[in-house]
């Protein structure tokens, strides 16, 4: 289950390709989704083609940006309670064949059952092993599926973003870095990760609020 459990990190590393070569002063074009990225390039392109672009290149700490985003909390949250719950099943199933397993023995040692009962009792006993093999493949397949539709939300919805920020902002390139060692030398002005994480909150905040109200 180790490997099934999202958390902050796995999310840095796949968020990293999705965020964000915004565009280009000489192409006047935005430059293609990175792989992972649920927008289609094109659109991106179209997205961007009518910006007037300034020159200035500036990045993203998107391992700073992940920590913070609500959307990534919320959904991070929701996963791991998930993920615990089902191996909190897949450990309750376990002990039970275990326990199966064991009185099973323990009658067969002592005489107690027929040669044929005994039979009966493994064909059994192999059908539930078999049974929870099958749940714990199910259970890793449907979680592993699951954390790569969260991350392409989570990176879609920052992308969705990003293009209206820039519209505005026309920065020639966003970059995104990861780590503390990956900008090497930067004029700290040049960070716009607290500004973007400003943005992405606030933008989720209100559609959290727009979702409460019309469920009232």
């Amino acid at each position: 289950m180790n490997r099934t459990k999202l958390n902050i990190v796995s999310w840095v590393v796949a968020a990293s390709a999705a965020v964000m070569a915004v565009g280009c002063s000489n192409q006047g074009a935005a430059t293609p989704a990175a792989d992972g990225l649920a927008t289609d390039s094109t659109q991106a392109a179209a997205a961007t083609e009518a910006i007037e672009y300034n020159g200035k290149i500036v990045y993203v700490q998107i391992d700073s940006l992940m920590r913070g985003y609500g959307l990534a909390m919320d959904l991070q949250e929701a996963f791991a309670a998930k993920s615990e719950k089902a191996q909190n099943q897949l450990t309750a199933k376990g002990r039970s064949l275990e326990r199966e397993m064991r009185d099973y023995q323990e009658k067969a040692q002592k005489g107690l059952i027929t040669r044929f009962q005994a039979q009966d009792i493994e064909a059994g006993l192999q059908k539930k092993q078999q049974s929870v093999l099958e749940y714990r493949e199910r259970m890793m397949q449907e979680l592993a599926e699951e954390e790569a539709v969260m991350m392409n939300r989570i990176s879609e919805a920052i992308m969705q973003y990003v293009r209206k920020y820039n519209a505005e902002k026309k920065y020639s390139m966003i970059i995104s870095t990861q780590g503390a060692n990956t900008v090497l030398i930067a004029d700290p002005s040049l960070n716009i990760t607290d500004e973007l994480l400003a943005g992405l909150n606030a933008e989720y905040r209100a559609q959290q609020d727009t979702t409460t109200t019309a469920k009232k």
